[in-house]
């Protein structure tokens, strides 16, 4: 087998188990000179591989590994919920159904100029939604520990948890959007592709990931001096371009959420990390920038 699998093996296995650790943390607070923050705590990975990579093999292992829940279409009832409108009870999305766990997405769809791409950036960024959809409704509250989903009147409203493991085929030169670009600055993405022989030993294999089980703290603070040596890191190692200015806060973001889950900051690991980001936004819209 070659040295590039293997360490795609190890690459894919590490940001799931990163992922799966960051769904534990309800609370990541950062200290600062001017006072304490908040972070979202929720890791979400981007796959991407060409066509016969086993796409979703992969995500059915990190299924029945995490109990994470398949998908292949993000639409914002089916996130976030919606109405009957013959019995006005509220059915709920797999942003609520899914909560505390991983959702797994194959093939993702989101259909354009919608209110499909607002609601998704929103769940991913913030972990929360509210809005009137102007059908009346029954009355619902729903609490699981922190997290609650209310409906009343039209007005639903909910505090979730999940984090997204979304996969695609499709090369992210051929995107152009700026929905796009916001979603993927909210990812780690790892490209990969697999060889004839290395297909069929996964094939035979049957399980091949090494998913770790890490059991971070319900609250991690991320003291003054631990996220100074992040911001420090990743300000001396990125390159000064458009690029880097857009996604500077989030390979932050990112690497503060990485530390909270495993408590061990790594700059060979970081390193990576910033690359596989600048490098995947970077070929945003190439297609088209080539044809003028």
């Amino acid at each position: 087998m070659r040295k590039e699998f293997k360490e795609h093996i190890k690459n894919i296995s590490k940001l799931i188990s990163y992922s799966l650790g960051s769904i534990k943390i309800k609370r990541l607070i950062i200290e600062e000179e001017e006072g304490d923050y908040s972070l979202r705590p929720q890791l979400h990975i981007l796959l991407r591989a060409p066509t016969g990579s086993l796409k979703s093999t992969v995500l059915r292992e990190i299924a029945l590994r995490t109990n994470g829940i398949l998908l292949d279409e993000a639409t914002a009832p089916g996130l976030v919920g919606t109405i009957d409108s013959r019995t006005f009870q509220f059915i709920p999305g797999l942003a609520w159904t899914g909560r505390n766990r991983l959702i797994l997405m194959d093939e993702f769809k989101i259909r354009r100029k919608t209110d499909d791409w607002i609601v998704f950036l929103k769940l991913l960024e913030d972990q929360y939604y509210s809005k009137r959809i102007g059908v009346f409704s029954g009355r619902l509250e729903e609490f699981d520990d922190d997290l609650f989903v209310r409906v009343d009147k039209g007005q639903i409203e909910m505090k979730t948890r999940c984090a997204f493991v979304v996969a695609t085929m499709k090369k992210f030169e051929s995107y152009r959007s700026e929905e796009f670009k916001a979603f993927l600055t909210r990812f780690i993405p790892y490209e990969y592709n697999f060889e004839i022989e290395e297909i069929k030993e996964i094939i035979k294999k049957g399980r091949f990931l090494e998913v770790t089980e890490y059991n971070p703290k319900p609250e991690v603070r991320i003291t003054k001096r631990e996220y100074s040596k992040i911001l420090n890191f990743v300000e001396k190692h990125i390159e000064r371009s458009d690029v880097a200015k857009e996604n500077f806060a989030r390979i932050v973001g990112d690497l503060v959420r990485i530390h909270a889950v495993k408590r061990n900051f790594s700059g060979k690991e970081a390193l990576k990390i910033i690359q596989w980001k600048l490098q995947t936004y970077s070929k945003v819209g190439k297609y088209y920038k080539k044809g003028g």
